[in-house]
């Protein structure tokens, strides 16, 4: 056991080898998700809103 081994290891398992469809990159990007999640908090969050106005206006 030794470092360069751990690092021959590290690179040979995440080199882009998209020819044999083996790519480890990940594609998701964790802010994008969250601020897609977020906006979508934000939207439900005006329709419950809204909805409740609309309540109110019937009483």
């Amino acid at each position: 056991f030794s470092e360069e081994a751990v690092f021959n290891i590290i690179n040979n398992t995440f080199k882009d080898s998209s020819a044999n469809n083996n790519n480890y990159f990940c594609t998701i990007n964790p802010i994008d998700k969250m601020v897609e999640l977020y906006e979508r908090l934000v939207e439900a969050e005006k329709e419950k809103v809204k909805y409740l106005e609309e309540l109110l206006k019937k009483r």
